[in-house]
């Protein structure tokens, strides 16, 4: 009987060191991210972290508590502040601008712009928890291109062979993910030999010729590059693009066959007896044709 007892209380031992193993890994493992749109105005309630910490953390909601910040005007405390210490209201102290952060890459923009604040819990039970705030992007920004009045000038020679690119400076968008720019198309009122290419991984964009060229036939063309974003806001920049000319047209006379009829054989030097013309498609010095 005896041996019956001391092997229950050896598992009654073990079950208690086991839970409380348990619950102080839970304790380091476990931590808190909060999700909250960036631009909030000041004085907006991100969480109230008495009803968080202490319900997670199964404490009754009666205890005496005081929460505070372990800093105050250090980065990212600043952007907050806990009014009603007793009752842990954190709150906006300061409008975060998310853009802003991963632009100083105060935060990476790649994955979450998250910041990290430790709070401090007087209370015998724990005292230092970790909170995430995650800042959620606000599609507060449309595309932008960088040319002066949206507009652009761009020039390729009549000799470009299909497949040919013209490289582009990408609009700008200072939003992020499905709020950034996530494409871009061409809008033209006549057929185009090009297309746009667009590589969203590389922010890479490319005009490609798609067509022979011919500047006799067409010697400038008129678009439109629109960039969008997911929300389709969008961005406009106007292309004139100019054929430049190849000496690829040889000059042509205006007639194929000159008659001349009844010359005096008494004729002065120097007196014209016919003038013949001669044209070339070509421009500047490729449309100069001389006559010998």
């Amino acid at each position: 009987m005896s041996s019956f007892i001391f092997i229950l209380y050896i598992f009654v031992l073990f079950i208690i060191f086991s839970c409380c193993y348990c619950q102080q890994q839970q304790q380091e493992d476990n931590h808190f991210i909060i999700r909250t749109i960036e631009k909030l105005p000041v004085h907006t309630e991100v969480i109230n972290l008495r009803r968080l910490l202490l319900s997670s953390n199964n404490i009754s909601d009666s205890i005496n508590v005081d929460f505070s910040l372990a800093k105050r005007d250090e980065f990212p405390y600043m952007f907050f502040i806990i009014n009603h210490s007793s009752r842990g209201i954190l709150t906006i102290r300061k409008e975060i601008n998310r853009d802003e952060l991963c632009r100083l890459r105060r935060c990476r923009c790649d994955t979450w712009c998250d910041l990290e604040l430790e709070i401090f819990i007087n209370n015998e039970q724990f005292n230092i928890e970790l909170i995430i705030i995650r800042i959620i992007d606000k599609n507060d920004h449309k595309p932008q291109f960088s040319s002066i009045n949206n507009q652009l000038n761009l020039t390729i020679v009549e000799s470009a062979t299909i497949g040919a690119m013209i490289k582009l400076e990408p609009a700008i968008d200072y939003d992020q993910g499905q709020n950034g720019i996530i494409g871009y198309s061409l809008v033209s009122l006549t057929s185009l030999p090009f297309s746009l290419r667009y590589d969203l991984i590389r922010n890479d964009l490319c005009l490609v010729v798609e067509e022979n060229l011919d500047r006799e036939l067409i010697s400038s063309y008129l678009f439109d590059i629109i960039a969008y974003d997911g929300d389709n806001q969008t961005g406009i920049l106007h292309i004139y693009l100019n054929i430049d000319d190849i000496n690829d047209s040889p000059p042509k006379f205006n007639q194929s066959i000159y008659i001349i009829n009844n010359i005096s054989e008494n004729i002065l030097i120097d007196t014209i007896i016919i003038q013949v013309y001669a044209i070339d498609d070509d421009e500047g010095i490729n449309d100069d044709p001389s006559i010998f």
